[in-house]
């Protein structure tokens, strides 16, 4: 039995960016035509949170921007397999971009974070939004003297009252099969350290 004209609706509207996330939450968890929809698909061949569409959308963490954009991407093809052309959402699509933006080259922050600071944004055009967000993210990613230089992807860690300070790295030689390197923060809020390593 082909799906309601009401549920392909209301997965268009989400994926066009006319329902806001919190809305479609509701109706993800809530509407059993929905559930049935998506059951009926299979989930991404990289999911890893079940088999079907309606797992992988369940798995999303969607007050994380880039999660948000994968579920519409993905119901944006769902929709054309049942005859329904849906514009993925541009608003969304610029909010990720200028997210990612936004950051230094030494810098790829928790998307999550970065949002929530561009929630209390004042209300300026695109390009000075970005500047406003760059300059935001200089004043909370904070280094003693030079900021973090990767072996691997970024991996700045967040605590409960924001960014740690970065302190420093150290290579480690000699010990670990690759070349190796110790990162250093420091957490202002609760006198804490945390360290890690990375290997390349």
């Amino acid at each position: 039995m082909p799906p309601s004209t009401e549920v392909l609706q209301q997965l268009s509207d989400f994926a066009s960016g006319k329902t806001p996330v919190p809305e479609f939450e509701q109706q993800l968890y809530n509407d059993p035509d929905i559930e049935t929809l998506l059951s009926a698909e299979n989930a991404p061949r990289f999911c890893q949170t079940g088999t079907t569409l309606f797992h992988y959308l369940i798995g999303l963490d969607l007050s994380d921007p880039g999660h948000v954009l994968n579920a519409q991407d993905m119901l944006v093809s769902l929709l054309q397999k049942h005859g329904v052309t849906t514009a993925l959402a541009g608003a969304a699509t610029a909010e990720y971009a200028l997210l990612l933006d936004a950051q230094q080259r030494w810098l790829d922050a928790d998307v999550k974070f970065l949002a929530s600071l561009l929630d209390a944004a004042p209300c300026l055009p695109s390009k000075q939004r970005k500047a406003w967000l760059r300059q935001r993210i200089l004043e909370l990613f904070k280094y003693a003297k030079q900021p973090p230089r990767w072996l691997q992807s970024p991996a700045w860690p967040i605590g409960d009252a924001g960014p740690l300070v970065f302190l420093g790295q150290f290579p480690v030689a000699d010990y670990f099969h690759d070349e190796a390197a110790v990162y250093v923060f420091h957490d202002p809020a609760k006198d804490a350290f945390t360290t890690f390593v990375q290997l390349c």
